[in-house]
């Protein structure tokens, strides 16, 4: 895979008579609409196919996938909208990328139910497991409903499986730390908990159950693990996993109190695989910045495999970016979230040219909007090969989105040009 920065003067047809590629197919792997050009500074991702087959009367994905020995997710995964319309007489299909992959990787990614259909149907051939957001779990250890039909629905027609989700979110205020508190304090409500995970992932056919408890107080530090060893033992004889997402720290540090009842170690010797929530170093109310700067990330990784065997981790990548007015003031400025193409979008419509940061490894752009300057930070194609590689080279499980819920075609395009997935 090769990745070109799109130049002032440049346009999508230039590019592709560059690289000898497809104008159309090239747009469609970057999430280009028909008719956009690609903005200056844009970084678009180059794949050259090692086998095409072209489609004939009566071909179906599953009778081209066993024609060529692939699954029908590796062909949905290299033609974009593929498992949507299915083949087309006379289209050609890309059955595998010519290129030197990072090796074999576990995805997984989160999405909120409501998530329409198409846009999930885009990501879901790339993740081993897609995990519907969420069931809350109240103080006596019962989950809330959670009407997620629909995206298990599409799972299934994408050939994927899905975790059950449990956290202590209390939309719209947050993780709720006291509810943790009174059930790591109470047998009851633990095997109530306990109970009604192992009857929904029964009864919704999921694969395993991920838990997303944040803030957990200091004063629980031990019991939070024990309570995933007991969970871990329930579910194990089933062969049910249990995965655990934690805030991202580079030191045993027990004042924070967003890390301070984490003890990584332990966590992770209790569970199956832990997700490390590299993201969010640029946040909301914090100044512009990278969401996922590459050296925070590879601080957060330096101390993670010290307490994690490394077979167990897997990195966190953002599928987001923030967008902030200037002046930055401490305790005012809040920045409002936007996808990665809606970046891409805002720079076009501004006229802005996006800048690409060597140290945070990350894009980057400024405009103006009624008059106020704004910092918009995202994630593109490069800041995306620099987070896979570098989970390459840290020997990871695997890697985890948060979310699914928002547009992301060329990340999906690099992930799958990198990576084996199945």
């Amino acid at each position: 895979m090769l990745i070109h920065v799109t130049k002032p003067g440049e346009t999508l047809a230039s590019i592709a008579r560059a690289y000898t590629v497809s104008a159309a197919r090239l747009a469609r792997e970057n999430g280009l609409a028909e008719g956009e050009e690609p903005v200056a500074g844009q970084a678009l991702a180059i794949l050259y196919p090692a086998r095409v087959h072209l489609v004939r009367q009566g071909d179906t994905t599953a009778s081209i996938a066993r024609r060529y020995g692939v699954s029908e997710r590796q062909l949905w995964r290299c033609n974009p909208g593929l498992i949507l319309t299915g083949p087309q007489p006379g289209e050609r299909l890309i059955i595998s990328w010519r290129q030197n992959t990072l090796g074999r990787f576990e995805t997984t990614g989160y999405a909120y139910p409501a998530t329409k259909r198409d846009l999930l149907l885009d990501s879901l051939p790339s993740m081993r497991y897609a995990i519907p957001f969420t069931h809350e779990v109240s103080r006596s250890g019962s989950l809330s409903a959670l009407n997620d039909s629909a995206m298990r629905e599409a799972v299934q027609e994408s050939k994927g499986s899905t975790l059950l989700s449990i956290s202590n979110l209390r939309e719209p205020e947050g993780f709720d730390s006291e509810i943790l508190h009174a059930i790591l304090n109470s047998d009851e409500a633990q095997n109530r908990l306990i109970t009604e995970t192992l009857a929904l992932i029964r009864e919704r056919g999921h694969c395993g159950v991920d838990v997303d408890f944040e803030y957990i107080p200091a004063v629980d530090r031990e019991r939070y693990p024990a309570f995933l060893r007991r969970l871990s033992a329930a579910l194990k004889p089933e062969g049910y996993p249990v995965y655990v997402a934690v805030a991202a720290k580079n030191a045993d540090d027990t004042t924070s109190r967003l890390t301070a009842g984490l003890d990584y170690k332990a966590i992770g010797e209790a569970v199956s695989a832990v997700l490390i929530m590299t993201y969010d170093y640029g946040y909301v109310s914090g100044p512009p910045m990278a969401v996922s700067p590459l050296p925070k990330v590879q601080e957060t990784l330096s101390y993670a495999v010290t307490c994690i065997p490394r077979q167990k981790l897997l990195m966190g990548i953002p599928n987001y970016g923030y967008n902030w007015p200037l002046p930055f003031e401490e305790g005012k400025t809040r920045a409002r979230s936007v996808s990665n193409e809606e970046a891409i979008a805002l720079a076009r419509q501004a006229g802005a040219s996006i800048q690409y940061s060597e140290e945070s490894q990350a894009p980057w752009f400024r405009y103006r909007e009624n008059g106020v300057e704004r910092e918009v930070w995202f994630e593109d194609a490069r800041s995306l090969r620099a987070k896979l590689r570098l989970a390459a080279r840290f020997r990871l499980r695997g890697v985890g989105f948060w979310n699914l819920s928002r547009p992301f075609r060329q990340g999906w395009t690099v992930l799958s040009a990198l990576y084996r997935m199945e």
